[in-house]
């Protein structure tokens, strides 16, 4: 099961959901605005073979090309007026 929770619930009940997802084994989506920005899932432990390791080698320069086409002053200033 998934359960979807503000930003501000998150922050303010952070322990609670820890065991959640621990206990029960569940996902906790975390939204800002209503969209999603962070999952809390449960930590699967690796097996010996190390199948599970995590190599982000291969993600050097991913989204790149995205940031080129991108005025960032304008994006920041965009997202800064969506929390006033």
């Amino acid at each position: 099961m998934t359960t979807k929770v503000s930003a501000v619930e998150a922050r303010k009940n952070l322990g609670k959901f820890l065991n959640i997802v621990q206990l029960r084994n569940e996902e906790i989506i975390i939204e800002r605005a209503g969209r999603p920005i962070a999952k809390l899932t449960p930590f699967k432990k690796m097996n010996n073979s190390g199948s599970e390791k995590g190599d982000f080698r291969r993600t050097r320069g991913l989204g790149k090309e995205l940031w080129e086409k991108i005025d960032v002053e304008d994006y920041i200033k965009k997202e800064r007026a969506k929390w006033d």
